[in-house]
């Protein structure tokens, strides 16, 4: 960390405290509305509305990112966020709760979209894979914290307000944190980071005349093809990720305690592998590492289809590890690539494609494991991974051999 310039450690301390907040948020939501009488098919069409919002908004917030700067509009997205939420912990009916979480959904993904090309600016093409990894680890990591604090936060407000944890007042206090740690989010980043200057893309007619990084806009197909891997990427999670615990309850008959362990060190797998791809791409380029990276999820799901606990489990902690690992040496392949006035196009964009990708697999998927089981989910998942390493490999890129 202390090899870290300042502005890489300014977006680092936002992103573990946002990455706290949407945690606990991520825990308790659903309490919340189970306290408020609603059910799960509520629960599901929130998850469904915010999805949705940044489906729908994802590419006109790109063009908001471009246009004001994706510090600005990283600022703007947590103040947002926070206003969502606080209409939320406000609202009662079903149609006053869908509207907070269309505004919580869209502010998610203009604050995820616009850190990114935030990261690319403040680093240059030798860092670059290094901190993008490590704001990865650092966010996956932090989500353990903000899951064991969002179970205790209920129990510590219904002591403060003598009312019981499970009530709705409860939850509306824990939930209050979200709003402090995204308002705490946003502090590092007020003040002016400095930009590094831009490297990207390389090798053309404008560089080698001018001595000067080409600029001028890529066409949309383009930025089509560079967000390629994240629809199949989002194919590959949708596949199998709504239902991994019920693959570990229903085909090994395992307790819900024991589940939660499984998925607990999981997410801790995917935090450390978030540090693999620096290394990797060291020797090996950035383009090879997140391509071979991706491959590596096929020997964890091939490994899943094997009827045992153990290579099940060891599959599923590689899954997620080589997942980890991969994706952010793919986001910062495309800020390599992509001129800085249209990253955070580029990250709207990918965004999108993912979310797309993981809601068609997902409605596909559910009624495929019903009929058929688990293993043609599990094929389907190792076939959109391989595609997706495929359409990482393919990109033909200057300097990227």
């Amino acid at each position: 960390m202390h090899n870290l310039s300042p502005p890489v450690r300014r977006i680092l301390a936002h992103s573990i405290l946002f990455g706290l907040a949407f945690s606990i948020a991520d825990l308790l939501f659903n309490f919340y509305l189970v306290s408020l009488g609603y059910g799960a098919d509520t629960a599901g069409l929130m998850s469904t509305i915010s999805r949705g919002a940044g489906m729908l908004l994802g590419v006109p917030l790109g063009f908001v990112i471009d246009r004001i700067g994706p510090q600005r509009a990283l600022v703007v997205a947590l103040v947002s966020y926070c206003i969502g939420w606080g209409f939320m912990l406000r609202a009662y009916d079903l149609w006053a709760l869908a509207a907070a979480q269309f505004v919580i959904g869209a502010s998610f993904l203009m604050t995820m979209s616009a850190v990114v090309p935030l990261l690319a600016g403040v680093t240059n093409d030798r860092d670059r894979a290094h901190v993008f990894g490590l704001n990865a680890s650092v966010t996956l990591m932090i989500g353990l914290v903000g899951s064991a604090l969002g179970g205790i936060l209920p129990s510590l407000a219904a002591m403060l307000l003598d009312v019981d944890p499970q009530d709705t007042a409860a939850y509306r206090m824990a939930l209050g944190i979200v709003i402090l740690f995204s308002l705490c989010a946003a502090l590092p980043i007020l003040r002016s980071l400095p930009v590094v200057r831009s490297e990207t893309p390389r090798s053309s007619e404008d560089e080698r005349d001018t001595g000067q990084p080409n600029e001028t806009p890529i066409p949309l197909s383009r930025l089509l093809r560079f967000a390629l891997a994240g629809l199949l990427l989002g194919m590959g999670g949708g596949a199998i990720l709504p239902f991994q615990n019920l693959f570990f309850r229903n085909v090994f008959d395992l307790s819900d305690s024991i589940v939660g362990l499984i998925l607990a060190v999981t997410a801790l797998g995917m935090g450390l592998g978030a540090l693999m791809g620096s290394p990797v791409t060291a020797r090996i380029g950035l383009r090879r590492a997140a391509a071979l990276l991706r491959m590596g999820t096929v020997v964890g799901l091939m490994l899943m289809l094997i009827p045992a606990l153990t290579p099940a489990v060891i599959g599923f902690f590689l899954r997620g590890m080589f997942v980890s690992a991969s994706f952010p040496m793919n986001d910062a392949l495309v800020m390599r690539h992509t001129p800085t006035r249209q990253r955070g196009m580029a990250m709207s964009l990918m965004s999108v494609l993912w979310a797309g990708g993981w809601a068609i697999a997902a409605v596909s998927s559910g009624y495929i494991q019903i009929r058929w089981g688990f293993n043609p989910i599990i094929i389907f998942a190792a076939v959109a991974y391989t595609l997706s390493a495929l359409a990482i490999i393919t990109l033909k890129l200057p300097d990227e051999t």
